[in-house]
């Protein structure tokens, strides 16, 4: 194992690596609203899921106890840009102390 990820916890790495994927779908988005025109090759590029996981969704998992109806539902597009982001937030996150 890295020895930078010797000293520190799971929880926050995991952290770190959903925010990552946050940042990166975020520019996903503004790369998607900037560039203008459905087939520009750029826009295509950092744009495309490439690999979609869902876990409930569009059917999510519910449980009605009565009063009370619960549902879980997981989405996410993996795509160039939060590929992107999850690099560079564990780059800056290999710098934290």
């Amino acid at each position: 194992m890295a020895k930078w990820l010797e000293d520190r916890k799971f929880s926050t790495l995991l952290l770190v690596t959903v925010v990552g994927f946050i940042v990166g779908s975020y520019l996903s988005l503004l790369v998607g609203n900037m560039i203008p025109g459905d087939s520009n090759v750029v826009k295509i590029l950092f744009t495309t899921n490439l690999l979609p996981v869902s876990i409930g969704y569009p059917n999510p998992i519910s449980v009605d106890i009565g009063a009370i109806k619960l549902q879980f539902g997981f989405l996410t597009d993996v795509n160039i840009m939060s590929i992107i982001g999850v690099i560079i937030a564990l780059w800056a996150y290999r710098w934290y102390k």
